[in-house]
């Protein structure tokens, strides 16, 4: 079970989705424009853009895979955020997309690829 927790494609979907889901937060909560924080959003795109060329570029692992982990990390954490920090209401369609990508991941991991 742990080596798909380990996996270069789970680092790297972390390290990909960890910045998406701070600059959508980001986004929600600072005050005025978007284009008055670029000094930090670049920063931020940068990393996203980085990680999934890492996470696509993984040897032997196909774009679907990559697809699965990019999917259920950004998912995953959006519906953390939106819960925990901004109080949101997340839709059934949501949990619903959250629930077939833990089963995606685990078929994926299980299985193999």
């Amino acid at each position: 079970m742990a080596g798909f927790l380990l996996s270069p494609a789970t680092v790297w979907g972390l390290t990909a989705a960890v910045p998406a889901v701070l600059a959508e937060y980001l986004y929600r909560t600072l005050p005025g424009p978007w284009h008055h924080y670029v000094y930090i959003y670049m920063p931020i795109s940068m990393t996203i853009s980085y990680s999934i060329y890492r996470l696509v570029t993984i040897p032997q692992t196909t774009l679907l895979d990559a697809f699965v982990v990019w999917a259920f990390s950004t998912t995953a954490m959006r519906v953390l955020v939106s819960v925990v920090f901004l109080g949101d209401i997340v839709r059934p369609g949501t949990w619903v997309a959250l629930g077939l990508l833990i089963v995606a991941r685990a078929v994926q991991a299980y299985w193999g690829r």
